[in-house]
């Protein structure tokens, strides 16, 4: 573990980089409640304008950011556009801590507080990182440990979408019949070859495992996209994830990177100073999804004492943004 010059009190000075693409109004609410909450800080917007034009600020401690790359879901772009967002606010503010979130994330604590909690812990970093470790079987009976790892330990090549919509045009029962006997086979051929479908991303992917070599002896994590971390460990992340670095070029092609290229780098360093995410989620597992977040919601997300929430929404969430900014800097803070 490395030791990690945090500053002092008086000096300190937080970047929250905030990743965006769409409803330039939430983006808007939330980088004015980051800002009442922590003054001293400054906010990096990292937008995907594809879908929307970027928000605007008049605050000099807010930098807009349009990065220029498709940050699908699950996809390279957004670490590399998180990454870039890293550098940006470096050569912006020279900040002694970094915090990731997204344009659906909501301040759930005072941030000025939290911040002094972190620069007590020692700095490091935050989030809730889960090694991963699996190990494929031959046969009918599946492998043993978590084959999220074949995320990262296999290498990835889109499918053409025609692959994908191949067995449409089929009769359901004849669709359902070719679907068991392709999950039959790719069972059976777990070691040496693999098909996911990044659903909410860009589709099916063919995988087939790297060498040893080539992995490197490295312990993978998965973890949440939203993490936080200090001067020191982004100096770490831009390195090791730099243009050429090998661990670069592992993550590039990978499948779902954002949840694990920047958190296994940190993770190779050392442990979360704080093992706790950075923003409380309500997961859906049926749907695969985090839930957006009501007034309902609103006692466990205190006791998690995570500093943010998601996902929240203008409409569904106006009873609890309302509550948040009174308990956060309004006459509940107090």
């Amino acid at each position: 573990m490395q030791n990690h010059n945090v500053g002092s009190t008086q000096g300190w000075r937080t970047a929250y980089l905030v990743l965006t693409h769409t409803d330039a109004a939430a983006v808007v609410r939330l980088v004015a409640a980051i800002r009442r909450s922590s003054p001293r800080c400054v906010v990096i917007v990292a937008h995907d304008a594809r879908v929307q034009p970027p928000p605007a600020f008049a605050d000099e401690h807010v930098l807009v950011w349009c990065h220029g790359l498709a940050t699908d879901w699950g996809s390279w772009e957004l670490v590399e556009a998180t990454l870039g967002a890293v550098a940006q606010a470096r050569a912006f503010a020279d900040p002694d801590f970094f915090v990731l979130v997204s344009g659906q994330d909501y301040p759930a604590r005072h941030l000025g507080t939290w911040e002094d909690e972190v620069r007590a812990a020692g700095g490091g970093w935050i989030g809730r990182p889960r090694p991963l470790r699996y190990r494929p079987t031959w046969g009918r009976r599946p492998g043993v440990g978590d084959d999220d790892l074949t995320r990262y330990s296999f290498r990835w090549w889109p499918l053409p979408p025609a692959v994908a919509r191949m067995g449409r045009r089929f009769p359901e029962r004849a669709r359902h019949g070719a679907a068991r006997v392709r999950d039959a086979v790719l069972l059976r051929a777990a070691p040496v070859v693999a098909v996911r479908f990044v659903s909410r991303g860009r589709g099916a992917h063919l995988g087939l495992p790297r060498s040893r070599r080539a992995l490197g002896g490295r312990v993978f994590v998965k973890c949440d996209q939203w993490i936080a971390f200090d001067r020191d460990l982004a100096a770490v992340v831009l390195r090791d994830l730099a243009a050429g670095m090998p661990l670069r070029r592992l993550f590039e092609r990978s499948i779902i990177p954002d949840e694990s290229a920047i958190q296994t780098a940190l993770h190779a360093v050392e442990p979360p100073t704080i093992p706790h995410p950075v923003s409380f989620v309500r997961w859906l597992p049926s749907l695969d999804r985090p839930a957006v977040l009501t007034l309902a919601d609103l006692p466990e997300l205190q006791a998690s004492r995570s500093p943010f929430c998601r996902k929240v929404s203008s409409g569904h969430s106006a009873d609890l943004l309302a509550a948040l900014d009174d308990l956060v800097t309004g006459a509940g803070a107090r």
